[in-house]
């Protein structure tokens, strides 16, 4: 089966095709998404691209999944993942009821659901308020927010609590003042330039071409062995962002014979 990873970041893996904006670890293939997949009609079997759409401007992001679309061949399977706009709502909007009706607990979790929603669309520095409140000694509501970030935060822990490592919150950069400094970071691809529910995701891919899209989760996957990559569960079964939307679709027409490989 030949498959390709559309924005792999550190999670690249020997079996796919890696394609990136910036390689951040060996064997990845750096190119600019926005301006299409660097490959030919009918290349792959799969197509899985984690976490990236939502760094894509609105407009950019149908002809990327059409671009997908033509890559794949005949019944060619397209995963998405992206941030879930309906959970960190649904858990601001429950937090911010339980904060207003007091409780020390309610209130670290209602400022963090306000910093998952909000931080990464509007930060005017790397890291922004999320880095801040992740970099707090203690970490309030520090269960509730590793139970949201997963393995993100996990790393962010790691490579930061090590020996002659500078504390983030006193490495933090000032606010961006600069015009043209400012528009360079609004286009680093640390922000998060739209957001997807269950709604608008299905949507953009059924407007995009694909049929049979459904929901599923981290486990659940129509590409075979998808399970042993660890692309979206981690060893243990831990998943590896929980804040996670899952989507599958299908490139319409039979499904050849060499896709099983």
């Amino acid at each position: 089966m030949r498959r390709l990873n559309c924005g792999c970041g550190r999670h690249a893996h020997p079996d796919w095709t890696n394609v990136d904006f910036h390689a951040q670890v060996p064997g990845v293939l750096v190119h600019d998404l926005r301006l299409g997949i660097p490959s030919a009609d009918e290349s792959f079997d799969c197509v899985y691209s984690a976490h990236m759409l939502e760094h894509l401007p609105r407009h950019n992001a149908g002809a990327f999944l059409a671009d997908c679309l033509r890559v794949l061949t005949p019944g060619g399977i397209l995963r998405l993942v992206v941030p879930d706009l309906e959970a960190v709502a649904r858990q601001y909007l429950e937090h911010l009821e339980r904060a207003e009706a007091g409780g020390e607990t309610a209130a670290e979790r209602y400022e963090w659901c306000v910093i998952e929603l909000l931080d990464q669309l509007t930060r005017v520095r790397s890291g922004g308020e999320m880095v801040a409140y992740w970099s707090r000694q203690p970490m309030p509501a520090f269960d509730f927010v590793r139970a949201r970030a997963g393995a993100e935060l996990d790393g962010f822990l790691r490579e930061h609590s090590a020996p002659g490592r500078a504390h983030p919150a006193a490495a933090q950069a000032q606010e961006i003042e600069n015009p043209e400094e400012y528009a360079r970071f609004r286009q680093s691809g640390e922000l998060h330039l739209w957001m997807y529910d269950r709604r608008s995701l299905r949507l953009l891919m059924e407007e995009a071409g694909f049929v049979q899209v459904r929901r599923v989760d981290a486990v659940t996957s129509a590409i075979p062995d998808f399970a042993r990559f660890q692309l979206d569960e981690l060893p243990g079964g831990v998943e590896r962002k929980p804040d996670s939307l899952y989507f599958e679709g299908l490139k319409p027409g039979p499904r050849s014979s060499g896709a099983r490989a």
